[in-house]
């Protein structure tokens, strides 16, 4: 079963905010040019967020048109053609994006996230440990986070709890992180701490359906039979129309 939480292998919005590129004094037509293209950008990434992908297309495209140069247009279009289903398109554009600003951290993650998601496991470890070299990265937790759940693909859990781990001392509340070592505790067996992991996990995100069924069969494989029973009820009211109902016995 995989996390639904969007820190999971999807390409992750970058925090910061998009601005032009140019250094061109106001009042010239490039800066004009770079204020626009900083617009449609922002108007693009809006629109991404809402799912609008429609309206996101529209804009992102006048952005590379008024400058077919800027390292943020190529990323967020290869965020949106990566959310249509068009892995050629995006690995295009990210690679167009890395030519021009390789030392990103938001963009390493991000191409990460893609690659993973493309089965390249080994380049995206590579990309997520990129990012997190970076001392001004902000977010350090999402790329280590991302870099754990990439390699269980691989079966490798011990890189994983390290990387999870790694993440929570980046940031100690973050939840995806959180959920993914309750989760690797209680395929171990362990389901003690992934008792405590999920509590903790509880405390900074709301439930999801995934973190419900999780909660679920920690509290069966201890015994717990009310809680689990507790669970199991707030899964179904919650998510009536859930998968994750599926493995309620």
């Amino acid at each position: 079963m995989k996390a639904t939480t969007m820190y999971a292998l999807t390409a992750l919005l970058a925090a910061s905010s998009v601005t032009g590129c140019s250094s061109t004094p106001e009042g010239s037509s490039a800066s004009a040019s770079s204020k626009a293209t900083g617009y449609y950008t922002q108007l693009g990434v809006a629109y991404l967020q809402k799912d609008r992908l429609d309206l996101a297309s529209l804009n992102l495209e006048k952005a590379l048109k008024q400058d077919g140069d800027s390292a943020d247009v190529h990323h967020y279009y290869a965020l949106l053609q990566d959310r249509l289903g068009n892995p050629g398109k995006a690995g295009e554009h990210f690679r167009q994006a890395l030519k021009r600003d390789g030392k990103n951290p938001d963009l390493l993650n991000n191409y990460g996230s893609f690659q993973c998601k493309s089965g390249n496991i080994s380049d995206a470890e590579s990309a997520f440990m990129a990012a997190v070299r970076d001392p001004l990265y902000k977010t350090p937790a999402f790329a280590y986070t991302n870099a754990g759940i990439c390699v269980r693909k691989r079966g490798d859990n011990a890189a994983a709890e390290s990387y999870f781990r790694q993440a929570l001392q980046a940031d100690g509340h973050f939840s995806e992180a959180l959920y993914q070592m309750a989760k690797l505790s209680h395929e171990k067996g362990d389901n003690a701490k992934a008792q405590a992991f999920l509590y903790r996990y509880n405390e900074s995100a709301p439930a999801t359906a995934d973190a419900l069924l999780l909660c679920y069969q920690i509290e069966t494989a201890m015994h717990e039979t009310e809680k689990a029973e507790s669970c199991a009820v707030a899964l179904r009211a919650r998510f009536p129309d859930s998968a994750a109902n599926s493995h309620i016995n």
